[in-house]
């Protein structure tokens, strides 16, 4: 992929998306703020908003440097989450064993293997979110 050089007000105006998610790590229980297309930019927060906030001066002084030293700098993704379309369809991969043990449980919980398999990923979802 091939960018177009451009000056650092011009990185700092372009619309990179972002996560916050919950993260823990030794004794400290807070936020991590990242930027999808650049992981190298990200800050922590004990709250959302201090996260977020600190991220635009990670931004700027990871561009800053990234200028500086000639690197290529992408430029914001627009396929990122809100548009990308889902089939609802995966195909995973997983150890024989793996495979057999979730179907005996869905056997013993009288579920199919895809049904046992969503309530799974959804309780290991709200997990990793509280």
């Amino acid at each position: 992929m091939k960018t177009k050089k451009r000056t650092l007000k011009e990185y700092m105006e372009m619309d990179y998306p972002f996560i916050v998610a919950p993260f823990h790590e030794d004794s400290f229980n807070g936020y991590r703020a990242f930027l999808i297309d650049l992981p190298a930019v990200e800050s922590i927060g004990i709250t959302p908003e201090e996260a977020l906030a600190d991220l635009n001066n990670a931004k700027k002084e990871w561009l800053a440097f990234a200028i500086e030293k000639g690197l290529v700098i992408p430029e914001p993704e627009t396929y990122f989450l809100p548009t990308m379309k889902y089939s609802g369809r995966i195909t995973l991969r997983i150890p024989k064993t793996l495979h057999r043990q979730a179907a005996e449980r869905a056997l013993l919980d009288g579920v199919s293997l895809n049904s046992y398999l969503n309530e799974a990923i959804q309780r290991g979802m709200i997990r990793a979110n509280s």
